[in-house]
């Protein structure tokens, strides 16, 4: 049960991370407030086809529709085609984690290891709280170099080097990427927060 503790502290925060990264990935609701703090919608003649793009987009990441060649240049085409295979990977580890996780938290349910799980939990949201702090300050000192960077590392290729009039750039500006990625530290830390207090409360009150 010691490695299965261990696993725990692992995951649980990429659980974390990868389900708030999830949620919002595909959140319509939240981009049409981003593009609302960014002036994204005074970027085009008219916000619904703002919405209608960002639809498109969304519909794409899921498979359920081809990107609209008349909103899309090729080479934003070619682009997402990467990131889509990004998103597969990112989501496939996430359910992976989730589903590992759900099943050794049974175990030690099972077992009746309630205050090792609570501790496991307690751990891990301790970590992520330190980690993605520590990480959100120093992205947002030094954010250029390090989307840079990021592009740099996650695509093989300079497709992601667009000209500033391509729709996707307007559709998506740097200031859109700093709301988001804000955003996602917020609710990482809300949420490893919400964990961690009732983790110590379970452990002080209930399994003490």
């Amino acid at each position: 049960m010691q490695v299965a503790k261990y696993f725990l502290i692992i995951l649980i925060p990429l659980v974390i991370i990868l389900g708030n990264f999830e949620y919002l990935i595909f959140n319509f609701g939240f981009y049409q407030k981003l593009y609302q703090k960014a002036d994204v919608y005074q970027t085009f003649s008219d916000r619904e086809i703002v919405n209608y793009a960002t639809d498109n987009l969304l519909g794409y990441f899921r498979g359920k529709n081809q990107l609209d060649h008349n909103f899309f240049s090729n080479q934003a085409k070619l682009h997402l085609d990467d990131v889509k295979n990004i998103l597969k990977l990112t989501s496939g580890l996430f359910y992976l984690s989730l589903v590992t996780v759900l099943t050794i938290s049974i175990v030690f349910v099972f077992k009746k290891q309630y205050s090792k799980l609570a501790r496991s939990f307690l751990i891990s949201s301790v970590i992520t709280l330190a980690f993605v702090g520590l990480l959100t300050f120093g992205i947002f000192q030094v954010f250029d170099p390090i989307f840079v960077k990021f592009h740099q590392v996650a695509f093989n290729n300079n497709l992601w080097l667009f000209p500033a009039d391509d729709n996707l750039i307007r559709l998506f500006p740097q200031q859109f990427f700093i709301l988001f990625a804000n955003s996602l530290a917020s609710n990482i830390i809300l949420s490893s927060a919400i964990i961690a207090l009732v983790s110590a409360i379970l452990i002080k009150k209930v399994l003490k």
